[in-house]
């Protein structure tokens, strides 16, 4: 048991993240220090009756691993900000002792209720009666997010409230034989956006360092590392969810990590090789061939098939595989273990100098090659400006676009916003697009990055006097219809530039073409309402005046309409034409950020400065590696 979990207790400040860290660095620095003296740590359980599988701190470290501990505690000051701590930390406590614990965790990815099932599975003693701990184990309430750790030990021994999980003492012979511990508990593949380089590291992280959550407690979960996980999910939509959550097997060898499906139908014995990463199991029928055989021996028989083709019999033999303890060897799990955790840190310590040798490279760039980006560059844009007044000239002299001319306008009102948003899609900056992909992938060829900076603009501020206005790389800051917004203009948002064409056209479909489409609804319908108004107003005087004549009445309604109708051509002209101005000066604006952003990033892009402490540190945890990986081939 890790000491943050014996403490508990004791203190709440210590769930945070950062807490754990500092506490186990202590710990480390501790043991590293007391190597060859007796160890002064010491940790009381709250049972009468102390269960083997306990992991204390021992007297003193076994001289065959004092070289590999010297080496590991190494590890952790020289790599620190390569090296998982918390696996870290578990591999020291296994050399600690002769016969360490295992950890092993079944976590399972659609409720937790098969979990606890194929848990209780692995552990039964098929020859003994259900005991106590398979009913409280199947009577736990699966909707309390508190995960269940099962133990070595009496029923009966008590255990102190931990605010992590539920902790079940079971006198269960596969934990006593192997000194082994289980933990059950979920498997959330529902993770936030995180970068295409560490998803692998994140969920390798989340299968065999599950996160304890503390409710009642502040701070961050606390890590539980484990030597093993079983991963099991229900039917085809779980391994779908496993396949998304990581991008490939995080160990080929199926020896760390075993992917487990449960199926509803019957398997064959050839569906279940060892030897895979991923089992099909069947829970349902191993749970009935235990059943069986527990009501008569006479049916073991049926136990033995049942077993076999629900695939329990692979499962467990991957349980206790590599858990022997060998005379003058370390367990085969816990070397594994080691192992893991010093390739790990050697894999963070080689991506660390990959990204730094490519941000070099990115740097040192030819002049000539940033000559030629700008000269490209200049023919993109040269080509985008011509692009947009010819297109904009072929679109608004198109018959489309007469289509809707103020005197049509009465039968193709609905028409405006398809017509509108075709021309934005078809005709606006579409060739200068494609170019300007082409061009970024010359650019990231190059070594360049494909971010600018910008400034957030604002498409229907073109009344504003700064409109008009570059500056550097970016826009000018936002505007309103009251004036210019309270925006800093050192904030900038950093985006892809060969998107920033497609964003603009967006941004003008989305705000720009609804008002117009309004626009023509509502200039259509006060006209009709108008004209309607002025007949009604020329009937009422011819019924009730006399002397009132029909040429009287007509002039009345002729004036309504000649009124209404020249209304309406006056303000939707004016608004086409505005229309067409805001498109062609959008633009112009669109070509103009993403020439100066392009340009100031292939002419001020500096080489980055690679920290001498850095290069330093991985220097200094190669070497703990190196001294490592001698001290495991000696064992």
């Amino acid at each position: 048991m890790p000491p943050w979990v014996a403490f508990a207790p004791r203190s709440t400040s210590l769930w945070s993240g950062k807490g754990i860290d500092r506490f186990s660095t202590s710990i480390l620095r501790c043991r590293h220090a007391a190597i060859r003296a007796p160890s002064v740590w010491s940790f009381r359980s709250a049972s009468a009756h102390v269960s083997p599988t306990l992991i204390n701190a021992a007297a003193s470290i076994p001289s065959r691993n004092e070289e590999l501990y010297k080496a590991l505690s190494e590890l952790d000051t020289a790599a620190e900000s390569f090296v998982n701590k918390s696996r870290l930390q578990l591999a020291l406590q296994g050399l600690e002792v002769e016969d360490p614990v295992v950890r092993v965790a079944v976590l399972s990815l659609s409720g937790r209720e098969n979990a606890q099932r194929i848990a209780q599975l692995l552990l039964a003693d098929p020859l003994g009666v259900e005991r106590q701990w398979e009913k409280q184990l199947q009577t736990t309430n699966v909707e309390d997010e508190k995960p269940v750790l099962l133990r070595y030990g009496d029923e009966n021994d008590a255990h102190s409230p931990s605010p992590l999980f539920q902790a079940l003492s079971i006198p269960s012979r596969t934990l006593q034989t192997h000194n082994l511990e289980v933990l059950v508990s979920t498997l959330n593949t529902h993770v936030s956006s995180v970068s295409p380089a560490s998803t692998l590291d994140d969920s390798k992280d989340a299968i065999l360092v599950p996160k304890l959550q503390a409710p009642s407690v502040r701070g961050g979960p606390a890590p539980y590392p484990v030597h093993k996980s079983l991963v099991l999910g229900d039917g085809i939509e779980s391994a779908v969810a496993y396949g998304r959550f990581t991008s490939e097997n995080i160990d080929t060898a199926g020896d760390i990590v075993k992917v487990v499906i449960n199926v509803s139908t019957i398997l064959d014995e050839t569906d279940t090789p060892e030897e895979s990463t991923c089992l099909l199991v069947n829970i349902d029928t191993g749970a009935e061939a235990l059943g069986s055989f527990r009501k008569s021996v006479a049916n073991s028989e049926h136990y033995e098939q049942g077993w076999y083709k629900s695939g329990m019999h692979s499962l467990s033999h991957w349980l206790t595989q590599d858990l022997q303890l060998l005379d003058g060897h370390l367990k085969p799990t816990v070397k594994r273990l080691v192992e893991s955790v010093v390739e790990d840190t050697e894999a963070s310590i080689l991506r660390e100098n990959t990204l730094d040798l490519g941000k070099y490279a990115a740097s040192s760039t030819p002049q000539a090659t940033r000559e030629s980006i700008l000269e490209h560059l200049d023919s993109w844009a040269e080509k985008g400006h011509t692009e947009l007044r010819d297109q904009l000239d072929k679109a608004f002299s198109a018959q489309n676009w007469h289509k809707i001319s103020w005197w049509k306008l009465l039968w193709r009102v609905d028409d405006v916003g398809m017509i509108t948003s075709e021309i934005l899609e078809r005709r606006w900056l579409v060739d200068a697009e494609k170019s300007g992909i082409y061009l970024a992938g010359r650019m990231n060829q190059a070594g360049f990055p494909g971010e600018i900076r910008i400034y957030p603009s604002n498409t229907t501020s073109q009344n504003s006097p700064q409109s008009n206005q570059t500056h550097s790389s970016s826009t000018p800051p936002p505007t309103s219809e009251e004036g210019p917004m309270n925006v800093s203009t050192d904030v900038r948002i950093s985006t892809p530039w060969p998107t920033q064409i497609s964003a603009s056209r967006t941004q003008l479909i989305r705000e720009t073409v609804p008002p117009l489409q309004a626009l023509a609804q509502r200039l259509v319908l006060t006209t009709m309402s108008t004209t309607s108004l002025a007949a009604a107003l020329s009937t009422l005087f011819y019924v009730s005046l006399q002397g009132f004549g029909v040429f009287e009445s007509g002039a009345i309604a002729a004036l309504g309409l000649v009124y209404s109708l020249r209304r309406m051509q006056k303000l939707w002209e004016s608004a086409r034409d505005g229309w067409q101005e805001e498109v062609r000066e959008e633009g112009r604006r669109t070509l103009k950020v993403v020439e100066d952003g392009v340009r100031e990033l292939v002419t001020g892009f500096q080489r980055p400065v690679v920290k001498g402490g850095a290069v330093e540190e991985r220097r200094k945890a190669r070497g703990a590696i190196k001294r490592a990986r001698e001290a495991l081939e000696k064992l």
